[in-house]
């Protein structure tokens, strides 16, 4: 009985690792690992990061450059992963250069909208978990240079790459943002009532001298009437040649979901550029 059990355990970690699924059921290609990452907060202890590989043979996959993708809120890695990864594994298919997509949880309890920040009670401190903590644990020894590193978001998740990748220009080569925006907007208090100081730090226009270290690929759905969202790929724009940056702004039809970030990995996929 112990060897039947045994032996099923082992069967069904390797049908989890060459055709798993993520929580909402979905079927990916490749291989999803879903790891758990030590926090640097004491509300949320564990969390949760899934890495998606393609189908690369085995050598190619410590070669790979890794894109990190930031979800919205309110949400979960599982919608990103649903709007993405097909989408991608068709593009890798077709012969654009590959990737390691990886998918962390960027929810908190205290300030639940956590604009992927470092709170100002140090409550949540999802920013320096994902700078450190969660490089670490996916790239391991084998760390990848910032020119085969990335960064994406989606909505908040589109805040967040921008205002980490202005952060920290050292290691993100390129940030993505879909359906995402430039100003500070808080709505759990993560940076505290008029606390002006914290939020000029998580205010990206304060962080324009370091925009010119990095690619910008600005994605806006044509039919996203967010008004926190409407206008911001074409005001940051202007403000990214201002200082001489390089970017693209890429506007389809689509609205604030996910089949718009699903539309967008086609010119995501193409334009990344690795070293």
């Amino acid at each position: 009985m112990a060897k039947r059990l045994h032996i099923f355990l082992v069967l069904a970690l390797a049908l989890f690792l060459i055709n798993p699924e993520s929580a909402n059921g979905t079927t990916f290609p490749g291989i999803l690992k879903k790891i758990t990452v030590p926090s640097v907060e004491k509300d949320y202890p564990i969390r949760t990061v899934y890495v998606w590989t393609p189908d690369v043979s085995d050598d190619q996959v410590s070669k790979l450059p890794v894109v990190y993708l930031l979800h919205g809120w309110p949400a979960t890695p599982n919608g990103l992963m649903s709007g993405t990864i097909n989408s991608l594994n068709d593009q890798f298919n077709a012969g654009t250069s590959p990737f390691i997509a990886v998918f962390p949880d960027g929810n908190a309890k205290t300030h639940v909208d956590s604009e992927w920040a470092d709170s100002y009670d140090k409550k949540a401190m999802i920013e320096t978990w994902l700078t450190t903590k969660v490089i670490a644990a996916v790239e391991g020894d084998n760390v990848r240079s910032k020119d085969q590193r990335a960064i994406l978001g989606f909505s908040m998740g589109g805040y967040g790459a921008a205002i980490i990748g202005l952060h920290h220009p050292e290691l993100y080569s390129q940030v993505v943002t879909l359906a995402g925006y430039f100003v500070v907007d808080d709505l759990t208090n993560a940076f505290g009532v008029n606390n002006k100081v914290k939020r000029a730090l998580q205010t990206p226009s304060n962080y324009l001298k370091n925009s010119n270290q990095i690619r910008w690929f600005l994605g806006e759905a044509a039919q996203d009437y967010t008004l926190l969202i409407k206008g911001q790929a074409s005001a940051w724009a202007a403000k990214l040649k201002s200082k001489g940056a390089s970017f693209k702004i890429s506007r389809i039809d689509g609205g604030h979901d996910y089949t718009f970030v699903s539309n967008e990995m086609a010119p995501v996929a193409n334009w990344l550029k690795w070293a």
